[in-house]
């Protein structure tokens, strides 16, 4: 192929991909799943419940922790038992006063 064919492709590519993505603009858009949406300046509030949920973090030596809160340490994860625990979880033997 020689380099004009290859150049003309690649112009004719280009060329076919603007005018096929110029199908797919749109200028206004209107919420469908609304029924009484009467014009594209009206506008409503609404509120999702999402569930509840709790995240993990994984445990930090220079973090303050209350009792109840739940971290993750060596794949493995610790709640503890009383406000601010110093020991590290899962290590010696006295990590059991502080995480459960």
């Amino acid at each position: 192929m020689t380099m004009l064919r290859k150049k003309h492709l690649l112009a004719t590519s280009i060329a076919t991909l603007m005018v096929l993505s110029s199908l797919f603009v749109v200028n206004e858009s209107y919420a469908y799943w609304r029924g009484d949406v009467l014009d594209a300046t009206t506008t409503a509030n609404a509120t999702v419940a999402t569930g509840e949920w709790d995240q993990v973090f994984e445990w930090d030596p220079n973090a303050t922790y209350s009792a109840g809160d739940v971290i993750e340490y060596n794949g493995v994860l610790y709640e503890a038992k009383r406000e601010n625990p110093t020991r590290e979880p899962g290590v010696d033997n006295g990590w059991q006063r502080d995480w459960k």
